[in-house]
Parts: C-alpha cells; sequence; structure tokens
C-alpha cells in the first residue's frame, strides 16, 4: 500500500478534477457536434421540401396573373371609356359574392430632394405661429404631420392633411410649402401581388395565406 503526502494527494485531487473537467468538456463538444449533424439532415429535408413548396406557389401565381391579364387589359379599356385614372389594383368578384381575386401594385410612398425645400417653408411658417406654450403645443403637433416613417419617407395622407391646412390659412408661404411638398411626390410601385379571398355567403371574407410565412 502506498501512501500519499498531502501535498501529492492534493495533486492527485486536483489532476482527477481537471480529467473530469476535460471530460465533461468533451462530452459537451460531442453532444453540440451530434445536435449540428441533426440539424444538418432536418434542414436539408426541410429546405428541399419548401423550395418545391415555393416554386409551386409561384408557378400558379404566374398561371393566374396570366389568366386575369385579358380581363385586366378590358377593365383599362372600360375605365378609360368611362374618363376613369388607370387603376393599380384589379379586383374580380364572382357573381355570388363568394370569391374574390386582387392583383395589381402597392404603392409606396416616396420624394424627390426638393421635398426638404417645402419642409422648411411649412416648418419656418408654423414655428412663427408659437407664441406661447399653448400654441407651441398646437404647432408641435401638426409638425407631426411632417414626420417621417421607418424610411425616412413623408405620409402621403398626412401630407394630405396638412395642404388642407394650408388652403384654409391662406398663409401663401405655408401654400408654397406645401406646393413643394406636393410636386416632390414620386409614388414607387411595389412587386406586382396577388390576393385571394373566399368567403360563405353573407360571412366575412377569408384571405388565402399565399405567402411561403404564412401558416
Amino acid at each position: 500500500m502506498v501512501e500519499m503526502t498531502r501535498e501529492q494527494k492534493a495533486e492527485f485531487e486536483a489532476f482527477k478534477e481537471e480529467k473530469a473537467r476535460k471530460e465533461r468538456l468533451e462530452a459537451k463538444r460531442e453532444q453540440r457536434r451530434q445536435l449540428q449533424e441533426m440539424t444538418d439532415n432536418v434542414m436539408a429535408e426541410a429546405v428541399a421540401e419548401l423550395k418545391v413548396c415555393h416554386d409551386q406557389l409561384v408557378a400558379t401565381k404566374h398561371k393566374v396573373i396570366d389568366t386575369f391579364s385579358a380581363l385586366m387589359e378590358l377593365r383599362k379599356e372600360v375605365n378609360e371609356e368611362a374618363g376613369r385614372k388607370e387603376q393599380d389594383t384589379y379586383m374580380f368578384t364572382n357573381t355570388e359574392g363568394t370569391q374574390r381575386i386582387s392583383i395589381g401594385y402597392n404603392m409606396n410612398d416616396n420624394y424627390l430632394d426638393q421635398v426638404e425645400e417645402g419642409i422648411a417653408k411649412v416648418k419656418s411658417y408654423l414655428e412663427s405661429l408659437a407664441k406661447d406654450d399653448d400654441s407651441k403645443e398646437l404647432i408641435s403637433m401638426i409638425l407631426r404631420l411632417l414626420a417621417r416613417d421607418q424610411k425616412g419617407n413623408l405620409k402621403a395622407s398626412r401630407v394630405i392633411q396638412l395642404g388642407q391646412l394650408a388652403e384654409k390659412s391662406g398663409n401663401d408661404e405655408f401654400k408654397e410649402g406645401m406646393r413643394i411638398i406636393s410636386e416632390a411626390y414620386r409614388p414607387i410601385r411595389s412587386k406586382l401581388f396577388i390576393r385571394c379571398s373566399i368567403r360563405e355567403k353573407d360571412q366575412e371574407w377569408a384571405n388565402l395565406g399565399l405567402g411561403i410565412t404564412e401558416v
């Protein structure tokens, strides 16, 4: 029987602890490796299936759009004869009112750089009206109509509201600023979309999930 000194025993215990620690680390590494291997296998299968689904969905959308293209052209001709402007979106509904398809573009707000000149004029006029705390708060609320969205653009609907206020004010600087802003408006079309809704008679419309992320 070999006897160890206190120092030797401490060294031996430290050795065993270090060995156990390394074994735990190695076991964790192996678990992570196995998890990643399982993830890779599942991902490959899922992505392949989703790719097929995506391709089928895209093909179906293009087929429907091609099918309705003649109707959209005919609708344009009818609208022009009736003196209406060209539409960005066309909606078709069946006779029973139970099926509805919309095809078209969303319009995203966008402005030319000259809009800054108009904004400056509007702000200059409105800020000149702030004489006390109450009027300053009111002007601040009105100026929020010129607040930009996350993309840095003005909201067209708010600009229209502000334009109505400008006309009511009768102030030339205010109206000139709003004219510059309006003339700088250059909306951008989104990609062509298709939406489909169905419903039972006298029930609410329910949209079919045509996006790959919708479940």
